[in-house]
């Protein structure tokens, strides 16, 4: 009996080079541009969250900070002979960035890819980037704006409290508490107020860290005013002619968009930041990708961006924030829209 020989190589090229039932997998060939457009149009306005925020990668699930008191004075040698004075200092607690992962996606049909002449497609690919930046910006934003909260606080330090509060527990030094949170309006003597409260900030044993205010952080709203404030040639409002020799150049003015009511947020709240010593933290465990796969007996194209990241704080040094009167920070979370 003659054997048959059958070519089971149904897709793909056979050995002598002939292609045979190829699939089109036209969901490839668009991801090329496709992935082109979702990157330009993601980085097509400078970022803001990292204007605040110290950003780090991280190659594990979860990142930890663990806090730690401080050293008291250094005492006095009673004589050349006299041993060192030996100290302990007490642990602190551990604050964990627990990285999330988050998705979205859409899809296209082979007959709309055939037809479709308005650049649907294109269109598509710049509505997911911009969803996933603004993603990334309001997850950013919120932890100056739940920072108020004193009863069930979404995000806490080392110490246990909000990131603003009015009475910071100190690790090696139990007689004395810290505040760094305001609740009044942008003026001149309030943010004077603010910048004398950060110079005060203690270490754990009680002693001065020496902050310095090199950012003011503000809304949308509230960006004329701080100009007015800290460019000016002589002092707001000043009927003598004073100059503004104490504020001018002395700190840059962020203004965070995602910071304003319009963005869910509030016009009211301002904050300072030293810019080299805070804490606050941001982890890219995967910074956003975008990938594609076709379905093969429906033609269908599936599109989707991915990210996973985590942020959070672990000391409030470094930190002063007001809510500039709007007592709806301070109690539950701001909702989109709120003036």
């Amino acid at each position: 009996m003659q054997k048959v020989k059958m070519n089971l190589q149904m897709f793909g090229v056979t050995p002598s080079g002939t292609n045979t039932h190829v699939s089109t997998n036209f969901g490839k060939l668009l991801e090329p541009g496709l992935r082109k457009i979702f990157f330009e149009t993601y980085d097509e306005i400078p970022e803001q969250y990292s204007k605040i925020y110290n950003v780090h990668t991280s190659n594990s699930a979860t990142e930890t900070d663990h806090g730690m008191g401080a050293f008291g004075d250094w005492e006095v040698r009673a004589d050349e002979t006299s041993n060192v004075s030996y100290a302990k200092i007490k642990d602190g607690n551990d604050v964990v960035y627990r990285h999330k992962a988050f998705t979205k996606g859409f899809m296209i049909g082979r007959e709309l890819y055939d037809d479709e002449k308005y650049g649907q497609m294109k269109k598509m690919a710049k509505a997911l980037a911009r969803a996933g930046r603004a993603k990334v910006e309001k997850d950013a934003i919120s932890l100056l704006l739940k920072g108020f909260k004193k009863t069930s606080p979404e995000f806490v330090g080392i110490d246990g409290l909000s990131l603003f509060h009015d009475a910071h527990t100190l690790v090696d030094c139990s007689s004395k508490t810290c505040s760094n949170v305001l609740t009044e309006a942008l003026t001149e003597e309030s943010l004077k107020k603010a910048i004398k409260m950060m110079s005060e900030q203690l270490d754990e044993a009680g002693n001065l860290i020496q902050m310095k205010a090199t950012k003011l952080i503000v809304p949308p709203a509230l960006e004329d005013t701080a100009i007015r404030l800290l460019k000016s040639t002589h002092l707001p409002g000043s009927q003598d002619n004073d100059t503004n020799a104490y504020l001018k150049d002395r700190m840059e003015i962020v203004v965070m968009d995602y910071l304003g009511a319009t963005a869910g947020g509030s016009d009211k709240v301002w904050f300072l930041q030293d810019g080299s010593r805070h804490e606050l933290n941001f982890f890219w465990r995967v910074k956003p990708e975008f990938k594609s796969e076709e379905d093969f007996d429906t033609f269908v194209a599936k599109y989707r961006g991915y990210m996973r990241y985590s942020f959070g704080f672990s000391d409030w040094r470094g930190m002063v924030g007001s809510t500039g009167g709007d007592t709806g920070v301070t109690t539950t979370a701001l909702s989109k829209g709120k003036k």
